[in-house]
């Protein structure tokens, strides 16, 4: 689908900070700001939920502080963290507890610092790699007019978050085309950050040593806490099971 502007005051990333927001003559659809970002974030393909600040909180448990204080530290060094060209892995063994929204968080803050003399072009991409494999295997037999778009901003864009690497084997086409990508990226100092909840073993086993050793050549950084993610959607279902038997 096509880029398209929509001015949504609501949505406004900046609306917590903003001296203009409540300003109905200075908060409008021409904001520079606005729509850079708002380019920014539909070029990287960013989930649209995963784009809103207050879905973005997380609290630490107390052994995952020292994780949280080092991301912080990324996050608000990014702009230099990216021109370095370094590379991060958020592993953990279990899921839902922050890996992919840390790595969003970080690419989202690389953005606000893109907004005066960015004009419009794509700076960071985030792909689930599963679903990215997928998308690739359909456009074999069904034409997919805005892939080679994606495939290109893969490559040249200044930061990439892989999310859930590791987590299926790749076939020998699903090997080559991810590593034609990773190993241009690495090759010209681009920026990546690697979200994954698979064990060193299962890596070489789903991914191959070549490509692990890849990923694993990053600053690591671990998150045990437990998967909040499951408590809220377990917390949602039985809350609207106790509202039915009312």
């Amino acid at each position: 689908m096509a880029y398209s502007y929509n001015f949504d005051k609501n949505a406004c990333w900046f609306r917590s900070k903003c001296p203009n927001y409540n300003n109905p003559e200075e908060c409008y659809k021409g904001c520079i700001n606005y729509m850079v970002m708002d380019y920014l974030c539909y070029t990287s393909q960013i989930p649209k939920a995963m784009q809103e600040p207050d879905n973005l909180k997380l609290v630490p448990i107390e052994a995952d502080m020292p994780a949280f204080k080092r991301l912080a530290e990324i996050k608000d060094n990014i702009y230099s963290w990216v021109n370095g060209g370094y590379n991060l892995l958020i592993h953990s063994a279990q899921c839902g507890n922050g890996k992919t929204t840390w790595a969003i968080k970080i690419m989202l803050n690389y953005f606000t610092k893109l907004l005066n003399g960015n004009g419009f072009r794509c700076r960071g991409v985030f792909i689930n790699v599963i679903s990215f494999i997928i998308r690739n295997k359909r456009a074999i037999s069904v034409k997919d007019p805005e892939l080679d778009d994606l495939i290109e901003n893969l490559r040249e864009s200044d930061l990439v978050i892989w999310d859930d690497v590791g987590a299926n084997d790749l076939s020998k086409y699903e090997y080559d085309l991810l590593m034609d990508i990773l190993d241009y990226r690495l090759a010209n100092k681009r920026a990546n950050i690697f979200t994954s909840n698979a064990s060193k073993e299962e890596m070489m086993n789903n991914l191959g040593q070549r490509f692990t050793s890849r990923i694993l050549d990053s600053e690591v950084i671990e998150i045990t806490g437990p998967d909040e993610r499951g408590k809220r959607i377990w917390s949602n279902c039985k809350s609207s099971t106790d509202r039915k038997s009312v």
